[in-house]
Parts: structure tokens; sequence; C-alpha cells
């Protein structure tokens, strides 16, 4: 299956719009696409909304840049949807960005997929990997 997703530059910050469910239902979300992340990430006001909390966490996770280190902690999403796919179970990372963003679309969500993405057209294109 193969999905077209329009997206918004912010910046020189490519940015998508998601769909992330939790405990408590469903919140829209803006995500910078980051393939440079391992792990999708969401803040964590973002995560407190859809009713997460650390005692969800598979694993602690510390987040390093250039100009600081936070703690967080990893858990499992119900749903994230996002380039016009739905994939279950995906783990996040749960930290501060320091940004006005609501996260990072990483790997843990596009390793599932073939994708292109055509700046000038601020198109993405993506195609499900057969598993």
């Amino acid at each position: 299956m193969k999905s077209e997703s329009y997206f918004e530059i912010e910046g020189d910050l490519i940015v998508v719009d998601a769909i992330v469910a939790g405990p408590k239902g469903r919140a829209r979300a803006h995500l910078v696409l980051d393939t440079g992340s391992a792990l999708t990430t969401l803040v964590p006001g973002l995560a407190q909304a859809l009713g997460y909390t650390p005692a969800d966490r598979v694993a602690r996770s510390i987040v390093r840049s250039a100009v600081a280190e936070e703690r967080g902690y990893i858990l499992r999403v119900s749903q994230l949807t996002a380039l016009g796919f739905t994939l279950p179970g995906v783990h996040v990372n749960v930290a501060d960005l320091g940004h006005d963003i609501d996260g990072l679309l990483g790997m843990s969500f596009l390793s599932s997929f073939n994708f292109e993405i055509r700046p000038s057209e601020r198109l993405l294109l993506a195609e499900r990997i057969a598993t």
C-alpha cells in the first residue's frame, strides 16, 4: 500500500500531522520528521493528556543533544497514525524537547516504510514494507 502526505516546513524542519492513541483517547500531534532519531518522541504533556504516566514505561531513557541532556522514559503507545498509515504498539520516548513541537517522528515508526521526501512539493510518499 502506498500513501501521499503533505507536510509543513517550519524553519528548516519538516513537520507532519499525526494522531496518537492512549488510555484516555486520541490526540493530534505535530511531529518533526527525524530520520536521525531511533525512537519517535512525544513531549510529556501530550503523553499525559493521552493517559500515559511514567508507570507505563518499559525502560528509562536519556536524550542527549548538543546543548542538553533530558531524562525520560520509553513506552508503547496503543496506536500511532502518520503518513496515511496506522501502526499499533509503537515504542516512543517521552522527553521534554525544549521546542514548540509535540515530538519527533523517528525510526521506531519510519522503519516500517520506504519513503521519499519531495521538499519542493511539500509531499512525502510512503510505502509500507511487507513484513
